[in-house]
């Protein structure tokens, strides 16, 4: 019950905040069997915001307990709910007086306290440091020498297994930093890991391999300590100026539009629980807005105040444009003067990045740049973000802006074409014979820094992990199949499509090669031509994950074909399909449809009781005028 009610609040909240580092040392012996002969830089994977494991320690530096006994931390938000308790009776009395009155009544503190108490373990002080012990995990050894369990996590969130391969899992290191830390801090221990890698190695390079928010970690670390150490760097959507999307809350900019917030805001976010999204638009109808609203700028507010405003890694994800009006809002009060200079500094570091990358390729390091586009904010996977103001206004992979994951390619928003738009084409390429406009005429990558070194999948969401082609070009960059979107048009074409590969290759091979196992050993009695079946079905499914070219409609082919052959022999696979919604989950689902519809369309975002007074209200005022 306490974990489901956790996971409640936590998307309560979590929603909320859209409507509005200890390292552990190792030695540093070789570990590698490679010889001086070895042309393998060891990569060093800069990772994406929820893939740095992060623990909360007391003040004896022992893990710190909650009450049923468990570890507090994540990889992303962490929550531990013993100071929410506390606020819970005054959100409660609050909630029934508002809805009794029908009036806004202490809402937004209660509000804000709730949501302050439910983030305390990350909270950041004036200064930008966090306030309690955090330690991240690090692994100072390569991923060959992880724990299965800990391999298993890291293939789950940053899927690299080809590359493993051929590349070999003693050069390849995983970096982690704190959430709630500093770049430029960062940047100084992931200089210091650096140091550990090549002494482990023997190599004198790293190849530096930014995944998401690991952007903003590269451009610190290429600001304060250059690229003598760096041999290659391969940006994988990485957060390279920020997203609008974070500038957004930070600035307060959302769409609340009455059809949007009431009715097509929370359905899409509870994913199949649709009809349960709907119920919750209906029952919002019974609080007044002014109560809404209230909610909803306390709990902004809490979380605004408790992991945003004061979080150096925060500002590191807003775009270098935005960035001098937000910090005169937040920043210019003489007691955040240090956090000013610690932000100030990562913004010198952003505007710096483009001068910097050109500086290392001119001394030969190799950049390349994986980037998807052509989607909304909020389009596809994790739709609450769809709720800043600005979610169609750029060209973006759901989650990051297009331009800040190039470094200047221009994008096309909301399904327009470059017709459609005003903007100069300061193309970056020198040979003017090349083209580097997408087949929908919705992205220009001239505009970029690097052109001829700049991959876009089109169409595609910010969680390249899911599509195997992605990480087959981010293998045959490593391993020098391809240098330039040149090289190789016809199997890495510079301009790639979306597809969804990750259940084939999570499971559906892995299940089929063990049922294909069991029947070799006489476990399990296949019918007449299904060994042959089953053999074809894996071989399908291998080919479409090691597809270096989308071909949507294969991959949908290989997954049906096998799980197929799966559903014959669930007893043993397990496998079954998703059942069909009953007539009455359907007639159910429909009703509360029509329902939030119906309430938006009559009373807007009013509250249903007020609308049903309001004649009343009318009439007394004639009366009694």
């Amino acid at each position: 019950m306490k974990k489901t009610l956790k996971r409640i609040i936590s998307l309560i909240l979590c929603s909320a905040i859209l409507f509005s580092i200890g390292a552990v040392g190792a030695s540093a012996e070789k570990k590698t069997t490679c010889d001086e002969n070895c042309e393998k830089s060891p990569v060093v994977i800069l990772p994406g915001i929820n893939h740095s494991p992060t623990n909360l320690y007391d003040d004896n530096n022992e893990l710190y307990r909650d009450a049923d006994g468990n570890t507090v931390g994540g990889t992303l938000l962490i929550l531990e709910l013993s100071k929410l308790w506390g606020q819970l009776p005054s959100l409660v009395v609050s909630l029934l007086a508002t809805l009794v009155l029908q009036h806004n009544i202490g809402l937004e503190q209660a509000a804000y306290n709730a949501a302050s108490a439910a983030f305390w373990v990350q909270e950041c002080d004036d200064n930008g440091d966090h306030v309690q012990n955090l330690q991240t995990q690090r692994w100072n050894h390569p991923i060959s020498e992880m724990t299965e369990e800990d391999k298993d996590w890291l293939y789950r969130m940053i899927p690299l297994q080809n590359v493993e391969a051929v590349y070999g899992g003693d050069h390849i290191f995983l970096y982690t930093f704190n959430l709630v830390g500093d770049p430029m801090d960062s940047a100084d221990e992931l200089d210091e890991y650096i140091q550990m890698v090549k002494e482990q190695t023997g190599h004198d390079k790293v190849t530096l391999l930014p995944v998401s928010l690991g952007g903003t970690i590269l451009t610190a670390y290429l600001d304060a300590y250059g690229h003598k150490d760096v041999d290659q760097i391969i940006n994988v959507v990485a957060c390279l100026n920020g997203t609008d999307i974070v500038a957004d809350m930070m600035d307060r900019k959302w769409n609340l539009a009455d059809d949007y917030l009431y009715h097509e805001f929370i359905p899409p976010i509870l994913g199949d629980d649709v009809a349960l999204g709907y119920l919750i638009n209906i029952i919002l109808h019974i609080l007044p807005r002014s109560g809404v609203d209230a909610i909803l700028t306390g709990a902004i507010s809490g979380i605004l105040d408790t992991i945003m405003i004061n979080c150096p890694q925060i500002w590191a994800m807003i775009p270098s444009y935005r960035y001098d009006a937000l910090a005169a809002r937040y920043l210019n009060d003489p007691a955040k003067a240090n956090l000013k200079a610690r932000t100030d500094r990562f913004q010198q570091a952003r505007l710096n990045l483009e001068k910097n990358i050109l500086d290392a390729v001119a001394d030969g390091v190799e950049v390349n740049t994986i980037a998807a586009a052509n989607l909304d904010f909020g389009e596809q996977d994790y739709a609450f973000f769809g709720i800043v103001a600005s979610a169609s206004d750029y060209n973006s992979d759901g989650i990051i802006n297009l331009a800040s994951t190039t470094v200047g390619a221009t994008g096309a928003p909301g399904n327009k074409t470059l017709a459609d738009i005003e903007y100069t084409k300061n193309t970056k390429c020198s040979n003017p014979d090349h083209n580097h406009i997408s087949p929908d005429n919705m992205v220009d990558v001239s505009t970029a820094v690097l052109p001829e070194n700049t991959w876009i999948f089109l169409d595609q969401h910010h969680e390249v992990g899911n599509n195997d082609a992605v990480l087959n070009l981010v293998k045959a960059i490593l391993i020098n199949e391809v240098e330039n979107v040149n090289d190789d048009p016809v199997n890495h074409p510079q301009f790639n499509y979306s597809c969804n590969t990750k259940y084939i290759r999570r499971w559906r091979i892995p299940e089929a090669e063990k049922l294909l196992e069991a029947a070799d050993k006489g476990e399990v009695t296949l019918a007449a031509g299904d060994r042959e079946e089953l053999v074809a079905a894996i071989a399908d499914g291998e080919a479409v994950i090691n597809a270096s070219v989308v071909d949507a409609a294969k991959v949908k082919a290989a997954e049906d074909r096998l799980n197929a052959i799966l559903f014959k022999y669930t007893e043993y696979t397990g496998f079954t399909y998703d059942e069909e919604p009953s007539d009455f989950d359907i007639f159910l689902e429909n009703a509360l449809e029509g329902t939030s519809k119906f309430l938006v369309d009559t009373i807007g975002g009013g509250s249903v009781v007020d609308w049903v007074l309001s004649p009343v209200r009318n009439l007394a005022d004639k009366i009694f005028g």
